[in-house]
């Protein structure tokens, strides 16, 4: 009778051992309100370089960019950190950036690295014509000292499609 139970219970044992294996594996991959709360932020700090773009903060840039950014467009041409800031101390151009929205974003973050993917389009305003740009982006960010850094972009122009 002893040996019975002892069996009994051993066998509740691995019965409790293997459920908790099961179900801490099942939440391993599941989101945390932490990555919820990450990816927010990151989301959010891609709408504020949007509104950076237009205002034209420099000090933002400044603060947001990591001394050792790169950014490549299109074309496969590279603008460093004090390029990229040092542009924002001379006019607009012909062309002034009046809106520029990112959307169809996702994050993927690596513990103190993300990356941000999406979209973004752009509205640019001339005296006599107004022009809207379609891009997709890439934007690498790394945490240090509690906050996110933009490390490195990346942005490809969308072909319009023809109606």
């Amino acid at each position: 009778m002893k040996d019975k139970n002892i069996k009994r219970f051993i066998l509740l044992l691995l019965v409790l051992f293997s459920c908790t294996v099961f179900v801490k594996a099942q939440l391993k991959g599941a989101p945390t309100q932490k990555t919820h709360k990450t990816e927010a932020e990151l989301r959010q700090l891609e709408r504020d370089i949007g509104d950076a773009n237009v205002r034209r903060d420099k000090a933002f840039f400044e603060r947001i960019e990591a001394d050792e950014f790169i950014f490549t467009d299109s074309a496969g041409g590279l603008t460093t950190k004090a390029e990229d800031v040092a542009s924002l101390d001379k006019p607009a151009g012909e062309l002034k950036l009046v809106s520029y929205v990112p959307d169809d974003m996702k994050v993927r973050v690596y513990g103190m690295t993300a990356v941000v993917t999406g979209r973004t389009t752009t509205k640019l305003q001339a005296k006599d014509r107004e022009v809207i740009n379609r891009s997709r982006f890439t934007d690498v960010f790394v945490k240090r000292d509690g906050r996110w850094q933009l490390v490195a972009g990346h942005s490809s122009r969308l072909r319009e499609q023809q109606k």
